[in-house]
């Protein structure tokens, strides 16, 4: 269990806040340690990321914990917000709905309760660096589209409407012969957006990062293919190995002739040129007690 001086509530303004800083209160008086804790309703990961990081540098020698109380996108600018930070600044997740891709990553752990999160212990947790933007979980093409709810027939139409033309993706120094790609996620978690099960195997404190591509393929066949990316089983179907590359990588280089637009957890990036790189060990994650 580690010994923090304070806990920082990171929610995301809007109607439940209110809510969940009630539940919140409840349960730290109920968990009656004696330690500080506060709130800050951030307007969104990048909000939340300024806040963190200038927190960081006006309280340095502080011990506190950033609780991120929304989705991926702001526990992704909760752990961007902590780049370079000493280390006794430490994050952590409060996901009572179950549905955080982090909180997903540590199956069988109570991320909803606040007694088990004081009396965590603290995990080094590796990060994503996409050019100057740093990701928690997943850097990513096409999965948006698939995502967003819109329907399957209008989901696919997106992904086959915006797949990879013109492009060069380099692996640790060495080409990558993909031709055109319709679907790519570089991983450091397990889930990708909207909870897309793309990378089963990768483990976000090992160092390198798991890459998923699918090669362009008509919209029968990528209708097939649907149901393995949902389920974790994209390499136990010895039909679909052509279509698909799957490895760990510490770099990735996409260059293209046109605008590219890639999201690194759910935050647009647009560029002709993305360098991609795993970041060891860059966070501390405080899990839940077992």
């Amino acid at each position: 269990m580690i010994s923090v001086s304070r806990y920082l509530f990171i929610q995301d303004a809007g109607a439940e806040s209110a809510i969940q800083r009630d539940s919140l209160i409840r349960q730290m008086k109920e968990a009656d340690r004696g330690v500080e804790y506060d709130f800050y309703a951030a307007a969104g990961p990048e909000d939340a990321l300024r806040h963190v990081s200038l927190y960081c540098d006006l309280h340095a020698g502080l011990d506190t914990c950033f609780v991120a109380c929304g989705g991926d996108g702001l526990t992704s600018g909760v752990a961007s917000g902590l780049m370079g930070a000493d280390e006794g600044k430490t994050m952590a997740v409060w996901d009572p709905e179950g549905t955080n891709s982090l909180a997903r990553y540590y199956e069988g752990r109570d991320f909803g309760s606040v007694a088990r999160l004081l009396a965590g212990d603290a995990t080094s947790i590796d990060m994503i660096r996409v050019n100057n933007t740093y990701a928690l979980n997943s850097c990513t093409f096409g999965l948006e589209d698939l995502s967003e709810g819109k329907g399957l027939f209008h989901s696919l139409s997106a992904v086959l409407r915006r797949s990879f033309s013109s492009v060069r993706m380099t692996a640790d120094g060495v080409p990558l012969d993909a031709g055109n790609v319709l679907i790519l996620t570089l991983a450091n978690g397990r889930y990708g957006s909207g909870g897309l099960f793309c990378t089963p195997q990768a483990a976000n404190d090992d160092g390198k990062l798991d890459l998923c591509a699918v090669r362009n393929m008509s919209p029968t066949r990528l209708m097939k293919l649907l149901p393995l990316l949902s389920e974790g089983k994209l390499g136990d179907d010895p039909a679909f190995a052509a279509d698909i590359i799957l490895r760990r990588v510490g770099t990735l280089i996409i260059e293209s002739s046109k605008d590219l637009t890639l999201y690194a957890d759910g935050r647009p990036l647009t560029d002709r040129q993305f360098s991609i790189r795993v970041v060891p060990s860059a966070v501390r994650l405080v899990v839940p007690a077992e």
